[in-house]
C-alpha cells in the first residue's frame, strides 16, 4: 500500500524498537524525576525569580543531553530569560526543526498547589500512572518529552546523533500571551523548517493544527463634563454614547464564522451629579482566520475614528464625542499552511507506531505559541504533550503512560529527521 502524500518512511523496525526501549529504560529513572523536579519548582509567570529557578533545572537537563544554551533576556525585565537550546551541529543561521514549549505556569505560590505527586499503583503508593501538580500537564511534561527523546536518540545512535540539527525553544511568558517572546519567534521563523509544540495532548491523541486567534481591546469615549444639576445641557454624556456603541461591538459576533466579540468590562463617570466625561469598555475578540481578525479590527477602528455618522439616530450633541481604540491582536489564528499536512502525516506515522491515536483535532479555542509560528509561515503541529485533564485547575493531571508513548513517538520522529538530513 502506498504512503499518503507527505508521509515519510519510518526508520527500520529494529531501530524504532531500540528507540522505544531506550525511552522505556530511562522513563522511571530519569524522565519522571525530571518532571517531578520541574513541577516542584513553582513558576508562575509573574514570579520572575521562581521561573528562572525552574528554567535553570531545564538548562541542566538540556546540557546533559549535549544541548547548547542561548539566553534571550526580556528587555522589560518583567519575565525570566527565554531559552533556545541547540544541538552542536546547529549553526546560528541553519534552518532546522524546532521543538517548542514554555516553562511558566498559571499557579502562584499563594494557591498552595505546589508539589508533584502520583496516584497509587500496583507497585505501591505513588507508583501509579497519573501525575499531579502545577504545570504537570501544561506543560512541564512536554518539556521532559523533548529532553528524554533526544537522550534516547543519543543512546541508540551514538555519534550519528551528533549530526542532528535541532533547536528547542522554551519561553517564560506564554501564559500571558508571549508578549516579550514574540520577537524571538519572529526572528527564528526564517531559520525553522517545521515546529512541534508540546502543549497538552487532546482526546484520542488528535493533533492540533488549528487554533482560534484572539485580541484584547479597550474602547474609550470622551464627552464633556458638566454639573448634572446646574448645567446639564452643557455636558456630553460619554456613558450614554458608549451604551449606544456596545450593541455594535456585540453585533460583530458571528458564530458561523467563528467570530466572537465580548464586552467584558465597562466603566465610566466620577459621581452621580456629574455628566460623565469619559467611559471605557474592554473587549475580548476571538476569530478563526486572519482575514476575520483584520475585518473586526478595521471595524472597531472605524467606529473609533467616527463614532456616529450623519445617518445614525442619536441625540445631536452625542455626535461631538471623541473615541479611541487601544489594544491589539494578542495571538493571530493558527491556520494550516503549506507543509502542515505533510508534517502531521510524518508525525502521525511515528505516533501510531508508539500506540497513540492519530487524526486532526477540531479547532481549539485557547492559543499557544503555535499560533505565532504558524502566522510566521512555519509548518506547525501542536498538542504533542501527554493526555491529561483540568489544565489551569488545581486538579490538573497528566497520564504518564501517555507521556511515555509521546516520548517514544518523538524519538522515532527525530531519528527520521536525522535520516532525511
Amino acid at each position: 500500500m502506498s504512503e499518503p502524500p507527505g508521509a515519510a518512511a519510518l526508520p527500520p523496525a529494529s531501530l524504532c524498537a531500540a528507540l522505544h526501549a531506550a525511552v522505556d529504560d530511562a522513563f522511571e529513572r530519569e524522565q519522571v524525576p525530571l518532571l517531578a523536579a520541574l513541577v516542584n519548582a513553582p513558576s508562575h509567570t509573574a514570579a520572575r525569580a521562581d521561573v528562572e529557578v525552574a528554567a535553570c533545572l531545564l538548562d541542566e537537563a538540556a546540557a546533559r543531553v549535549g544541548l547548547q544554551l542561548q539566553r534571550h533576556p526580556d528587555a522589560t525585565g518583567e519575565f525570566a530569560d527565554h531559552r533556545v537550546y541547540s544541538t552542536p551541529a546547529t549553526a546560528p543561521h541553519d534552518r532546522c526543526l524546532a521543538l517548542v514549549g514554555h516553562i511558566d505556569t498559571v499557579f502562584p505560590r499563594s494557591m498552595g498547589f505546589l508539589t508533584f505527586s502520583r496516584d497509587d499503583g500496583p507497585d505501591g503508593p505513588g507508583t501509579g500512572e497519573l501525575a499531579y501538580g502545577p504545570g504537570v500537564l501544561d506543560m512541564k511534561s512536554g518539556l521532559t518529552s523533548m529532553i528524554a527523546a533526544i537522550a534516547a536518540v543519543r543512546r541508540v545512535l551514538g555519534a550519528r546523533a551528533d549530526e542532528l540539527k535541532l533547536r528547542l525553544v522554551c519561553n517564560s511568558d506564554e501564559e500571558v500571551g508571549s508578549p516579550t517572546s514574540e520577537p524571538l519567534y519572529r526572528a527564528l521563523a526564517p531559520h525553522t523548517t517545521a515546529a512541534l509544540v508540546f502543549e497538552a495532548g487532546r482526546e484520542k491523541d488528535a493533533i492540533v493544527t488549528t487554533r482560534k486567534g484572539g485580541g484584547l481591546f479597550e474602547f474609550t469615549v470622551h464627552g464633556r463634563a458638566a454639573h448634572a444639576g446646574n448645567d446639564h445641557a452643557a455636558g456630553i454624556n460619554a456613558i450614554h454614547a458608549l451604551a449606544l456603541l456596545v450593541p455594535r461591538f456585540e453585533g460583530l459576533t458571528d458564530y458561523a464564522r467563528g467570530v466572537t466579540v465580548n464586552v467584558g468590562v465597562i466603566e465610566g463617570g466620577t459621581s452621580k451629579n456629574t455628566v460623565p466625561e469619559r467611559a471605557r469598555c474592554v473587549l475580548d475578540a476571538r476569530f478563526d482566520t486572519v482575514a476575520d481578525a483584520q475585518r473586526v479590527i478595521a471595524q472597531l477602528q472605524s467606529w473609533a475614528d467616527t463614532p456616529f455618522r450623519a445617518h445614525d439616530w442619536v441625540p445631536q450633541k452625542l455626535r461631538a464625542v471623541r473615541a479611541e481604540l487601544g489594544g491589539a491582536m494578542t495571538r493571530p489564528p493558527m491556520e494550516p499552511g503549506p507543509g502542515t499536512t505533510a508534517l502531521r502525516l510524518r508525525y502521525e506515522a511515528c505516533a501510531a507506531q508508539a500506540g497513540l491515536g492519530t487524526g486532526e483535532a477540531p479547532r481549539q479555542g485557547g492559543g499557544s505559541d503555535g499560533n505565532l509560528l504558524a502566522a510566521f509561515g512555519v509548518p506547525t503541529i501542536d498538542g504533542l504533550g501527554p493526555y491529561g485533564r483540568y489544565f489551569h485547575q488545581v486538579r490538573e493531571f497528566c497520564s504518564l503512560a501517555s507521556l511515555r508513548r509521546r516520548t517514544q513517538a518523538l524519538a522515532v520522529f527525530l531519528a527520521q529527521e536525522l535520516a532525511s538530513e
